[in-house]
This record gives structure tokens, sequence and C-alpha cells, in this order.
């Protein structure tokens, strides 16, 4: 787990809401808070679907949300003159992309993983975007999340994100 202080918001916030930047995400969750606070659970809702839509995983390949189709919905709760007070979004990586991320990773660590995580929150401080790993069972080989930290860095640093590491 790695945790990066987004220097540039403005810019960051313009690519997490307005750009396809994190489309390759899931959502989780997300929670706004403004005058009001936005609760957005990301998990799909099995009674919003058909049973054939449900049950094809080429129509519904996902248990989440992606973020590409939710992110719209953040930027029209958040747009306006007046910044949020906090927020946080969980984001996970499409699992489409896990087996590449980790392709350097032992097989058998690999295979315990359940989803490669961010968190992204607004506080006081700054924005923080914490890096993190859920495992299906436990594993001493802890190189998955030092890949994952590692290949978080390099996407910042390719996507012109300014941060420092905290």
């Amino acid at each position: 787990m790695i945790s990066f202080l987004i220097k540039n918001k403005g810019a960051f916030m313009s690519g997490l809401l307005s750009s396809g930047m994190f489309d390759s995400f899931l959502l989780e969750e997300a929670t706004i808070q403004m005058a009001a606070t936005l609760n957005l659970d990301g998990h799909l809702n099995r009674d919003f679907f058909s049973k054939e839509v449900w049950d094809d995983p080429q129509k519904r390949p996902y248990e989440y949300a992606t973020w590409s189709e939710m992110r719209g919905c953040c930027r029209d709760f958040i747009k306006g003159k007046t910044a949020p007070s906090a927020f946080r979004f969980v984001l996970h990586l499409k699992p489409e992309y896990i087996p590449r991320t980790l392709s350097s990773v032992a097989d058998s660590t690999k295979e315990a993983v359940e989803a490669l995580g961010i968190s992204i929150r607004l506080d006081s401080a700054g924005i923080h975007l914490v890096t993190g790993i859920a495992m299906k069972a436990f594993v001493p080989d802890k190189n998955a999340e030092k890949v994952w930290d590692r290949t978080m860095q390099h996407f910042l640093s390719e996507k012109e994100v300014d941060y420092e590491i905290e």
C-alpha cells in the first residue's frame, strides 16, 4: 500500500471526472459531501436486470458498475462554484487487466488476488490516492502489492499527475 498526495488538484479532478483517465476501473463506492451527501454503491442490482442479462457474462461482465458509467453522475453532483467538503471514491481495476498488471508475480500469488484497488479521497489536507489489494487467501508473498504500487506510480506519472508519496 502506498499513499500519494495529489498536488495538481484541478487537473486531477478534471481527469477523474471529465476524461477517460480512470475508465479501466470499476466503482465499488463513492461518497461526496456537499450541502448534502451523495452515497453511491457500485454493486450492480440484480433486480434491475433481466435474468437473461444477469446470467450472461458477456452482457454483465462485472459485479460493479464501470467508472465510465458512473463518473457523469459524480461530476454532475460536484459541479458548481463550491467545491465538495470531502469525497471518497473506491475503485477496482477491471479484472481483465489484472493478469497483465501482475505478469511478473508468481502464479500462486496471482490466483489469490481478488482485486487491485485505489481509494481517492479529499480531506482538509488535500486529495489522496491510496493503493490497496484484496486477497482471496493469505499468501506470504507481497510482490503483488509492490507491483501494484509501482504500476500506480507509473500510471500517475504517465497521466502527468503531480504527486508526492506520503
